[in-house]
């Protein structure tokens, strides 16, 4: 590897771990280049030969974090069934990789979440589909990754009122009506 990338890449990897830092106290909004450089310990040129903007540092974190919890996954939708449904150990792996993740737990509970979550659950379906031409595949696939991402996000935000096997349990029942769903509807599948 060239020396110049190697310099580039450990350039980014410093902002990135900055901006990690600033955000685990911080909204994403309050974080400024000034104040990222400063405690990346880089000069504003630096992190300008890599970024135009903050949002695309951001943008760069946030998918990091997603391909992390779901790396290790088959493709969404030819997960190993178990009773019709998605494999509990699976949802599981899941479950434990996303709260073991705390910057991703943090996109998910800022203030401005909302705009984070729309590019999770896009960035959840194109890791577990990879690229695909199917529309009605997508959106089988996108359909069934927000209605367990956002299971997953009201149990958090309810303080965890069931168990962890309890939520396995409603992700569960959840993705068997996804598969019937796609039984009924066979140009979603491959």
């Amino acid at each position: 590897m060239d020396l110049r990338v190697a310099r580039g890449e450990q350039s980014k990897e410093v902002l990135r771990q900055a901006f990690i830092k600033l955000f685990k106290t911080r909204e994403p909004e309050e974080i400024s280049v000034v104040e990222l450089c400063r405690k990346a310990g880089v000069n504003r040129s630096t992190f300008y030969a890599h970024y135009q903007y903050i949002d695309q540092l951001i943008l760069e974190v946030l998918l990091a974090n997603v391909a992390d919890v779901c790396s290790g996954f088959a493709r969404q939708l030819d997960l190993p069934l178990e009773d019709g449904g998605v494999e509990r150990g699976v949802i599981s792996s899941y479950l434990s990789s996303f709260m073991e993740n705390p910057t991703l737990r943090r996109f998910c509970t800022c203030s401005n979440n909302a705009r984070y979550r729309e590019l999770i659950i896009r960035a959840q379906v194109r890791i577990s589909l990879g690229t695909v031409s199917d529309p009605e595949l997508y959106y089988t696939a996108y359909f069934q990754n927000a209605g367990a991402f956002y299971c997953l996000l009201e149990w958090l935000a309810n303080g965890r009122p069931v168990t962890d096997e309890g939520l396995i349990e409603i992700i569960h029942e959840y993705s068997k009506n996804m598969y019937r769903f796609r039984t009924r509807f066979p140009a979603a599948r491959q």
